[in-house]
């Protein structure tokens, strides 16, 4: 079970400085591989709608999101074996 403690520290994790740059950076490599698959026929003949921006931008959360909260599950599981 998750404490307080536990949580406001795999939060601290999550959105320290590091960890948010990394998330970005996945996120950026990760999305635009993902919008290529779903969408690349779009973006090739150039027929992109303002729904495939939208759908593009909220695939790039899924790999961020991702990314920040295994970053903070990671170091809190790491806090509890030390301890």
């Amino acid at each position: 079970m998750m404490t307080y403690d536990d949580l406001s520290f795999a939060l601290s994790v999550a959105f320290s400085k590091k960890v948010a740059k990394r998330a970005v950076i996945v996120a950026i490599i990760v999305g635009t591989i993902l919008a290529f698959i779903n969408h690349g026929d779009q973006i090739i003949s150039g027929d992109l709608t303002t729904d495939c921006w939208i759908k593009m931008i909220a695939t790039c959360f899924v790999p961020f999101t991702v990314s920040m909260v295994t970053a903070a599950l990671t170091a809190l599981e790491a806090r509890k074996l030390a301890n």
